[in-house]
Parts: C-alpha cells; structure tokens; sequence
C-alpha cells in the first residue's frame, strides 16, 4: 500500500473511515484550505470551513504565490486549523498535482496476467526521474481499445521529498497516519459520479484539466500559468500594488478596469484553453464519449468573463462547480457559499474520503 492508501480505492472513492468526522486540508500555492464535515445519522453537514493566504507568512501580499518554509507552513496550517475551530483528528490531506507525477499507459498484457512488473517498466520510461526518488502506484482503467490484448494503466508517482514534507506537516498539526491524495482525485470525488466529466481548476499558479469517465479518473493536464499572473499583468498595467489589483480583478464588475482585467483574461488562457480542447477532442473521439457541459472552478474561475470564454472555446454549456451541494449547511448561508465554493473543491473532496 502506498501514499495513496491503495489508489485503485481511491479512484472509485471507495474508501471507508472510522470517524464521524473528517477534515479535508488542501495545501495550494496561495493558500490553505479547510474543510470539516460530520456524519449526522446519515446526512454529512458542514461544521465548519476556513482559509489562511500564505503570501504574509512568506512576506508577500496576499493572493500572491509563495513558497514556505517548513516552520512557515506549519504556522498557517495551525493558524487555519485554529481560526476556523476544527476540531476532528481525522483529515485527509490534498496534494498539489505539482508534487506527483501522473499519466496513461497502454499495457500488452492478456486479461489474466499480473501487470506489477510491466507497470514498473513503462514508469521508468514515462516518469523523468529515479523511481527511486518517487513513491509509485498505479490502477487499472476501463479499456476502450478494439484490443482485447492492451490494458489501460494510470500510473502515478508522488516525489519522495513531498511526502516526507507532508508527514512532518502532520505529525506537527497532531493529525498522526492521516492519509494523502493527489488534489485531482480530490477533486473528482467532490464533483461526484457522472457518466463523462470535464473540468478545469484555474488556480493561482497552474490551470489543470481533469477527464473523467462514469466517476474514475481517466486523463489530467497541466499548465503553469494561473491567476496570480493575471494579477501581476494588472498590477502593471493599472501601476498598483499587487494585492490592490487582486481586489480588483475580483471584485470590480464594470468599467476600464475591468475591460483591462478581461483583455488579460482572454490572453492568459487563449492558448491554455486550445491545447485542452485539442486534447479534449482527441479523448472525446477516441472513447465515441458525449459530454454535456464543462465543470470549471478554483479560485481564478471566478472572474465573470471566462466562463464565456471557456463556452467559446469548447462549444459546450460551462458551470461553475460548488462542492458544498454535498453536504448541509444553514440556508443562510448558501449565497456565501455559492461565490467561496469554487475554490474548496479539493478541500471538501478530501473531506468526503473517509465517508465513501
């Protein structure tokens, strides 16, 4: 069993917990988001949820992206975890994708043959570093080939550095032996079992594209250009301070600015969003699969614009993911929860593990 608690497991979201309530903790590049859910005589209520930016911790200005240090990180991880109240000792811990390594092989194999070696040997040809220096796991996907012989693989590889970052993470919030996923999987157990999902997260330092085929995880993209490079561009542009323009980009709906904000949009994803539909394309053909909308969220997904800009590209209906709709909470909070939900979809996704 490795990092991923069996991830045959956790790609169908079979996994099953002891507690009767979980904590999902989601460390992004700008931030750390918490969630925590209970069980109460069947229906999973929201306890409570928070968020703590990292940019101060690092002396940076909120919304930035930051890189801590372990101490840093730990600061804001017991600061989240104290300013929202969490009080359960069970938590799942959401990686970044940028941790791990993930991809699809095409196994000649018979249906009855033991493909541990063959995975090992077509990791070493696909993951750009030592296996040695990686924790590997892998599972078998559905087969859509006209070969009976192939069998369809997803390998996934996490850096050894990462998991042992994470561990000390734990051991010094007090969550002992807490499992970690990859935040895709995460994010695929948030948004649910539908039959042909595609969903892109526009976080702050990457955008990813995530396909998924009757709930399991089939194909993940990633590129390295986010919302905090947009924010840059703007605070350029408009000669303001970085965390300025954040509140901008944000939070103003009309105006210069925001025709400023939209041009940047357009040209920070234009080339982004074409490699995904290409990409999109080519799944979409090869599986004879039909897909109905596109699921977007992380918190760059929140500019009005791109919806319509994602709509334009992909030639499909686009809706904003709020994973909150699984679990209760106080109607009055629902219109809270319908602008901050895109951005707590690996946190609450995280949080749902152990409930199966």
């Amino acid at each position: 069993m490795g990092i991923f608690s069996s991830l045959s497991n956790v790609l169908k979201s079979a996994q099953t917990g002891t507690g009767s309530s979980s904590v999902g903790i989601d460390i992004g590049a700008s931030s750390i988001k918490v969630v925590e859910i209970e069980d109460r005589d069947g229906v999973l209520t929201l306890l409570t949820y928070g968020e703590v930016q990292l940019g101060p911790y690092a002396g940076k200005p909120i919304g930035s992206v930051s890189q801590l240090t372990p101490q840093q990180e730990q600061a804001a991880l017991v600061d989240v975890l104290r300013e929202s109240a969490v009080k359960s000792r069970n938590a799942v811990f959401a990686m970044p994708l940028s941790a791990s390594f993930i991809s699809i092989a095409d196994v000649q194999a018979d249906p009855d043959d033991d493909l541990s070696a063959m995975v090992r040997i077509e990791a070493r040809k696909l993951i750009p570093t030592s296996l040695s220096e990686v924790t590997l796991d892998w599972a078998e996907l559905e087969n859509n080939s006209k070969d009976k012989n192939e069998r369809t693989v997803l390998i996934a590889a996490i850096q050894n550095s990462a998991i042992g970052r994470f561990k000390t993470l734990q051991q010094f919030a007090g969550f002992n032996n807490a499992p970690t996923e990859i935040e895709c999987f995460s994010t695929n157990r948030a948004i649910g079992k539908k039959s042909n999902l595609i969903t892109i997260d526009f976080g702050a330092a990457s955008t990813k594209m995530y396909l998924s085929h009757a709930g399991v995880l089939n194909r993940m993209y990633r590129f390295n250009l986010g919302g905090a490079d947009i924010t840059k561009k703007l605070a350029t542009e408009l000669s303001v301070e970085f965390e300025e323009a954040e509140q901008i980009k944000l939070e103003t709906h009309d105006g210069d600015k925001y025709d400023i904000s939209k041009r940047l949009y357009e040209k920070q994803y234009h080339h982004t969003l074409r490699e995904f539909k290409q990409v999109f394309d080519d799944y979409r053909n090869d599986g004879d699969m039909t897909f109905d909308k596109i699921l977007i969220c992380g918190g760059a997904s929140l500019f009005p614009e791109l919806e319509k800009q994602v709509a334009d590209v992909f030639k499909l209906e686009v809706e904003h993911v709020n994973p909150f709709d699984s679990v209760a909470y106080p109607a009055f909070m629902e219109d809270t929860m319908d602008i901050v939900g895109a951005g707590f979809v690996p946190s609450i996704g995280s949080a749902l593990r152990p409930f199966g």
